[in-house]
């Protein structure tokens, strides 16, 4: 009966459905911690029934893979709050620009340091580089680099739950409070996860996530390479 239940094509879909609502649930009931932010707690309640019931990735993926089809229809939904927020992106242009170049390259940065002191192989790198990017932009750097896509896709990801539970936090802790500063560095950051976070603030700081997530992924495509071509020289 079990192994039936477990079996079936839309198992994995039910189980995400329901894990996001219980997740999200108990996140609101116990006044919206940082560290039950819902995407972390149905991560790991969907990993836990994985182990326990022992059904491979894969074949969750598989049953699941309805809602990874519908993501593409969500985000170009993202094009209505940029639209609404249109004179307050042209209005801070230049700063976001300066932004962008700064804050890709530190993302970058950051993931190439700690390996490259530590004498890591070209894959390794290939494989953190594009940490911030969206994870299918992420995989197909890393997969055209030499990386390993399994683990680049599990590090961006892993980068965007930690963007979305403490970045709003450390914003705030460091002054800066302006929702339009605060959306483009979650966008930037912690792509889609941190962009759906940044929704949850207000409609100004989501947009800016939104156009943060869209330009670093673009920018991520020109600078990986590039950076990874120095480094192999």
């Amino acid at each position: 009966m079990l192994e039936t239940v477990l079996l079936h094509p839309l198992f994995g879909l039910g189980l995400t459905v329901i894990a996001s609502l219980a997740a999200a649930t108990l996140w609101v009931r116990f006044g919206r911690p940082a560290i039950c932010h819902p995407v972390l707690a149905a991560t790991l309640m969907v990993i836990a029934v994985l182990v326990v019931s022992g059904l491979p990735y894969d074949v969750f993926y598989a049953q699941a893979a309805l809602l990874d089809q519908a993501l593409g229809g969500v985000i170009v939904l993202l094009a209505v709050p940029l639209c609404r927020q249109a004179r307050f992106i042209r209005e801070a242009g230049v700063p976001l620009g300066v932004a962008l170049v700064v804050g890709s390259a530190a993302a970058i940065g950051t993931a190439l340091a700690l390996p490259l002191a530590a004498g890591a192989d070209f894959a390794l790198l290939a494989t953190l580089a594009p940490k911030s990017a969206t994870a299918a932009v992420a995989v197909e750097i890393a997969q055209a680099q030499g990386g390993a896509t399994g683990m680049t896709a599990v590090i961006v990801i892993s980068t965007g739950i930690f963007g979305a539970v403490f970045g709003p936090a450390i914003l705030d802790t460091t002054g800066v409070r302006d929702p339009r500063a605060v959306g483009f560095a979650l966008g930037l950051a912690s792509h889609a996860i941190g962009t759906a976070r940044a929704f949850q603030i207000s409609e100004i700081t989501g947009s800016f996530a939104s156009l943060g997530m869209i330009l670093n992924a673009i920018l991520t495509i020109a600078l990986v390479p590039l950076c990874l071509s120095l480094l192999g020289d």
